[in-house]
């Protein structure tokens, strides 16, 4: 083999990695150098955005930070293709790769042990106990709870998940969920259990909520402060880092999580962030058995964290992003599989499966322990990502006791055998390659600190811009990615666009631009769905495959 010099060029962002020579070694032997890449361009991860070094050891730390650090590719144009196209060959020209250590950076500091800020990250990222952003109030704890809520008693300091309901049999969106916001959808694991939802607020986006502006007559939590705004001819623009001396803007949080086997707590601690806690379910959501009267489920589950996706408001800048939130999607490894054939983002109109539910799954290891996949079940004797079917008036019950989604599992036959199976999720999207380098980085610290949270990757980042060349309908052009959905949380909208419903699309952005304001005037609520709890009923799509869900939201 010839000379090969190599040099490493740094910066606070990437390493270049330039070859010279006359060849270059590949596992085949010798390859000419002119079938070889001169730059190889590899992202790095930016462990904290505090300067200096942090306690312990470990570049992970405990700050969230509110903004992007330099990113050259967005600061140098006010249009572009984002990450449509070729690769980055440098810092200069990756715009994507600051925003994924924002999400990263954000996810660790709120992932970091209550009370413990002030750690190192081997203990901070260690062992039991609540999280920083299980301190943040509950979206019940601002707007109220559901007309309806179990009551239940559960030991003192044991946190509460409390599915509520309108007395009617239909869920209410004030407490924790089942049915997934977007759709109208639930998602069941391969235990048969619901996926439960629950959403928190940091302080910047409460005391905005209740006071916009500072005006107490504002308050968007109330119908009455909505009308007042609107009356007085106001806008809702969400506070950002930096408003009025804040070190980070408004963020809402939603995680998901799974109900796991209380037998197998110790393994699954090693596996899944879990905490135990008290799961209520209001009686009207429960099915009844035979002549007896609906009963309100009160048990003690351990539940498995298996995504997180965060809204954090960014600043006003002078380049080309634009004021529409940072959105970050993280989930659990073992999820689900990846298709077949994943749509790339880099290529977002030649998906194959835009528009529709199924990502195939044509192999995967048997050994394979997925939450969302019974690998005994592949293509095309199950399809991907398919709605469980409905009770008689669209409603999904809960049975008494686990699995609570016993009724809606589908048995069916596969491979010579019978299986039984809840929600077959795929994800239908490939991570970003530069996303998927920042995610080995970034698990490989948390590895070397035996950290659970090891478990968790980033499955992208989205923000606002305006895409330069989108000549095809299925791509839409208000951010970066143009598509981003989580398959737990977004599961039935992850390849759909429809540019006359951006509600029924999947990318944050698109669908979150539709939020308005509850008091009925149409008054756009700044990307939060969350003023729409301040009427007693809840807007949503109409489930995948009602007829006229094109331009059309049902109320619940």
């Amino acid at each position: 083999m010839g000379p090969v010099n190599i040099l490493l060029q740094r910066s606070a962002t990437a390493v270049t990695l330039v070859l010279g020579g006359l060849t270059a070694c590949s596992r085949g032997g010798a390859v000419p150098l002119e079938h070889t890449p001169q730059a190889v361009y590899v992202p790095q991860a930016v462990y904290c955005s505090a300067a200096g070094p942090q306690p312990g050891g470990s570049p992970l730390c405990p700050v969230i930070p509110g903004d992007i650090g330099p990113d050259p590719a967005i600061d140098q144009t006010v249009a572009y293709n984002g990450i449509i196209g070729q690769l980055p060959t440098s810092a200069k020209n990756d715009p994507q790769t600051p925003f994924d250590n924002l999400s990263w950076q954000t996810f660790i500091a709120l992932n970091w042990a209550q009370g413990k800020e002030g750690s190192p990250a081997s203990q901070g990222l260690q062992g039991d106990g609540p999280r920083v952003w299980q301190g943040w109030p509950r979206v019940s704890d601002v707007f109220g709870d559901a007309r309806v809520v179990a009551s239940c008693n559960a030991p003192p300091g044991m946190p509460v998940f409390a599915v509520g309901s309108d007395g009617q049999g239909n869920p209410d969106a004030h407490n924790e969920e089942y049915i997934q916001a977007a759709t109208g959808e639930p998602a069941i694991d391969v235990s048969g259990n619901w996926t439960i939802y629950e959403r928190r607020l940091n302080g910047v986006e409460v005391a905005y909520l209740k006071a916009p502006g500072g005006n107490t007559n504002w308050n968007l939590t109330t119908l009455q402060g909505q009308q007042n705004l609107v009356k007085a001819r106001g806008t809702v623009s969400f506070p950002a880092a930096g408003d009025q001396g804040a070190t980070t803007g408004a963020i809402e949080i939603k995680a998901a999580w799974r109900v796991l086997d209380p037998a197998r707590h110790a393994e699954n601690q090693k596996r899944f962030y879990v905490i135990t806690a008290m799961l209520t379910v209001a009686p009207d959501l429960v099915r009844a058995s035979s002549g007896e009267a609906p009963a309100p489920i009160c048990a003690t589950v351990d539940l498995g964290l298996v995504a997180m996706h965060i809204m954090q408001k960014n600043p006003v800048t002078q380049n080309a992003l634009k004021p529409e939130w940072f959105w970050t999607t993280f989930e659990h490894v073992d999820n689900a599989p990846l298709a077949s054939r994943p749509c790339d983002p880099t290529s977002p109109g030649t998906c194959a499966a835009f528009n529709q539910l199924d990502c195939p799954v044509l192999t995967a290891p048997p050994s394979a322990n997925y939450s969302y996949f019974n690998t005994q079940c592949l293509s095309p004797d199950c399809k991907t990502n398919q709605p469980p079917t409905a009770s008689a008036g669209g409603r999904f019950y809960w049975n008494p006791t686990q699995p609570f989604a016993k009724a809606y599992q589908v048995a069916t036959w596969s491979q010579g055998k019978a299986v039984t199976v809840g929600t077959q999720i795929s994800r239908c999207w490939n991570i970003y390659p530069l996303t998927q380098t920042l995610n080995t980085q970034w698990r490989g610290q948390l590895a070397r600190l035996g950290s659970v949270f090891q478990n968790y990757m980033l499955v992208g980042t989205q923000w606002g811009a305006s895409l330069t060349d989108t000549p095809n309908p299925r791509v839409p052009s208000t951010a970066v990615p143009s598509y981003l959905s989580n398959s737990v949380v977004e599961t039935y909208l992850q390849t759909f666009y429809d540019p006359k419903n951006p509600f029924n699309t999947g990318s944050c952005v698109s669908c979150h631009a539709t939020a308005k304001l509850a008091e009925g005037n149409n008054v756009l609520s700044n990307l939060s769905f969350l003023p729409g709890l301040a009427q007693p009923v809840v807007l949503r799509r109409p489930p995948v495959g009602v007829a006229g869900h094109e331009d059309t939201l049902r109320r619940e």
